[in-house]
């Protein structure tokens, strides 16, 4: 089997992106320091508002969905 001598990349080094419905917030899960960053950002000027480290991707990608959950729940609450 001939290889071109790079290695295929696994799936889960991906950065994975969120962004609430208004698109004034984003969620970022990056890889970093043999852990999982999770890291919200105000827009448009990417201004950082939080970021946590979790052992596991799972676990990372978890909580940006709750962090996704609640900014979005948080400017429906304020219309109604």
């Amino acid at each position: 089997m001939a290889t071109n001598g790079r290695t295929a990349r696994p799936r889960e080094d991906r950065v994975v992106r969120l962004v609430t419905d208004d698109q004034d917030y984003e969620i970022e899960v990056t890889p970093a320091l043999n852990k999982w960053c999770v890291t919200v950002y105000r827009m448009p000027e990417r201004e950082l508002v939080t970021q946590d480290f979790f052992p596991e991707r799972w676990k990372a990608i978890a909580r940006s969905q709750d962090f996704l959950r609640l900014l979005n729940h948080r400017k429906k609450s304020k219309t109604t």
